[in-house]
């Protein structure tokens, strides 16, 4: 188990931090990154991810730090993470692309105009069940994992999350105007509602 623990610690390293700068990269410049185009965006973009996790890669022990050792409730509860997370998945996966889930809607010329609102399904329950499902799923991960330095790494990934987020929140705002504000006010970000609002 610490053996698998370890590995899979190696692999948050790098894609959280990497995933996450791939994202920032496009949300904030998307207006530029669709004037220059699709291929040379992702090979600019792409490069440096790459890079980046190149360098992840080599200071993979630093940043993993202390083995806090297998805790098995520990591991029960990141169960319950990914659960929870897969009911997420499963929801919003029926309601979007392979070209929506990797960028290439916010980066197409046309994609991105032609694009609707949606508000079906899980989105009428929350508006960013892909952020609320990777939130849930990066915690199971460090619950699971159990290294000193993935907790603090997972403490500093959650302000720039939440940055993106308004970043992409800006953006939706622009794309949809007054649609979006009003989705925005009857509809929760990432905490579905218990009870059903009039």
């Amino acid at each position: 188990m610490d053996s698998v623990r370890y590995l899979f610690g190696v692999a948050c390293v790098i894609i959280m931090p990497a995933g996450l700068v791939f994202w920032l990269l496009i949300h904030p410049w998307a207006s530029r990154w669709r004037r220059l185009g699709l291929a040379r965006t992702y090979l600019i973009v792409l490069s440096l991810v790459a890079a980046l996790g190149a360098w992840l890669f080599r200071v993979r022990g630093t940043l993993l730090g202390l083995d806090l050792g297998t805790n098995w409730l520990l591991i029960g509860l990141a169960v319950v993470f990914y659960g929870t997370t897969m009911w997420f998945e499963w929801r919003y996966w029926r309601h979007l692309n392979i070209a929506t889930l990797t960028g290439v809607t916010e980066l197409s010329r046309t994609g991105n105009e032609a694009s609707k609102l949606l508000r079906e399904g899980i989105y009428a329950k929350v508006r960013h069940p892909r952020y609320a499902s990777a939130g849930l799923g990066m915690t199971g991960n460090v619950l699971l994992i159990n290294y000193l330095g993935l907790y603090i790494l997972f403490l500093l990934v959650i302000p720039m999350g939440l940055w993106m987020l308004a970043l992409e929140e800006r953006e939706l705002v622009d794309r949809f105007g007054d649609a979006y504000r009003r989705y925005q006010r009857e509809v929760p970000q990432l905490v579905p509602r218990l009870r059903r609002t009039r």
